[in-house]
């Protein structure tokens, strides 16, 4: 299974806190693909193929992209689905305004606040003002999860660049 993790920016750099705890939980759907969208973004898609764990990293810069808008991030992810059985990011604003629309449009449901994954398809979430754990499981054929980075461990970060694990996808100047 394939798994795309939007990676979490803050001004073009890589918030790397949140984008490597939401990669602790995302390598166990499978083999994780961040994507760093926004503008000026190749720094920030260096930074995240440094994380342990990463296949693959690809950047979309475009000044459209630069301004933290859901609509076309969102699209630039539903192009992007097909490929990956899972959509997943840390649990943000940015998240919360971008997910919905993806989850819209593929007619799939958003499993909010992930604390743990079990299995690709099960999850585990606070309810009850985080005094009870639930144990949720997905039968939809693509899963769209919001991890919540402050109860995800962090992956060490690597010494080496795999520069040839980051691709552009999107060059408008």
């Amino acid at each position: 299974m394939a798994v795309l993790l939007i990676a979490e920016l803050s001004n073009s750099e890589l918030a790397e806190d949140a984008t490597a705890k939401a990669l602790t939980a995302a390598k166990k759907m499978g083999d994780v693909t961040i994507l760093c969208a926004g503008e000026n973004t190749e720094n920030a898609a260096k930074s995240a193929a440094k994380l342990s764990g990463v296949a693959k990293v690809l950047y979309a810069e475009s000044s459209s992209l630069g301004h933290d808008l859901a609509e076309p991030i969102s699209d630039l992810i539903i192009s992007l689905s097909d490929k990956f059985s899972h959509i997943v990011a840390p649990s943000t604003a940015g998240a919360k305004n971008i997910l919905p629309r993806v989850a819209a449009h593929l007619d799939s449901m958003i499993m909010s606040d992930i604390t743990a994954v079990i299995e690709p398809d099960t999850f585990e979430r606070p309810i009850y003002a985080g005094n009870a754990i639930q144990t949720v499981q997905s039968i939809d054929q693509k899963k769209l999860l919001r991890l919540e980075p402050l109860t995800l461990r962090r992956l060490i970060k690597m010494d080496l660049l795999k520069l040839n694990n980051y691709h552009r996808l999107i060059a408008n100047n």
